[in-house]
């Protein structure tokens, strides 16, 4: 069966998702860690709407995440065989790192919103917020982008369907992914997710058809 010329296209979504998390992210353009409050709440009651833009930006990533997890799955099933448990555990870890992004983002265009009302943000209020935004992206997106990329590694090197020396570097970045220092790997994780992405389309990965040996069949 032949694929369409979208179905072709469909693992560069995590290009895309990749692509608007940096637009996100810079948009924002606030990275301080633990910052004073005072300060936090300055920066986002005078750029309310640069922070709702980023996080609006940010959280579209989710709906492109989903998608490319969806390719990751189909090329891990047709290479796994058997039950697929290793393609299903990945394709949860990538739905549940797709949903926690999500909330994370819509949390930081909430932000903006509140702080472009009268009143704006409080320093508590900025302080919790922030805090919570950064802990969902640092550390529960990263220990669900473990589990998405550890099952992709496993696969990958009993099948070979990507190099070996990414597999099992894939597997050092799924380590240090569930680390208390998982965010300073965040940018590796996106690099990651990119070239699966790349690899994926430039390889003509199957998205949800059947293998060649079934149609044979």
């Amino acid at each position: 069966m032949n694929k369409s010329r979208l179905d072709r296209l469909v693992p560069l979504t995590g290009a895309v998702a990749v692509m608007l998390l940096v637009i996100g992210v810079i948009t924002f353009n606030y990275y301080e860690f633990l910052p004073p409050g005072e300060e936090l709440a300055d920066f986002l009651n005078n750029n309310a709407s640069q922070v709702a833009a980023g996080g609006y930006i940010g959280s579209l990533a989710a709906f492109f995440l989903i998608w490319f997890t969806g390719s990751v799955r189909s090329a891990l099933v047709e290479h796994e065989g058997g039950t697929g448990r290793l393609s299903t555990v990945a394709f949860g870890g990538g739905i549940a790192a797709a949903i926690v992004l999500g909330i994370s983002f819509i949390g930081i265009f909430a932000v903006g919103l509140r702080a472009s009302a009268p009143g704006g943000m409080t320093a508590v209020g900025a302080v919790s917020m922030y805090d919570f935004w950064a802990q969902l992206t640092g550390q529960l997106f990263s220990i669900f982008m473990a589990v998405l990329i550890s099952a992709t590694a496993i696969v990958s090197l009993r099948s070979g369907l990507f190099p070996s020396w990414f597999g099992w570097l894939s597997v050092i970045v799924a380590i240090g992914l569930l680390t208390p220092f998982a965010y300073v790997l965040l940018a590796v994780a996106f690099i990651w997710v990119l070239v699966v992405s790349i690899w994926l389309y430039t390889k003509g990965a199957p998205v949800g058809e059947p293998s060649a040996q079934v149609e044979s069949a």
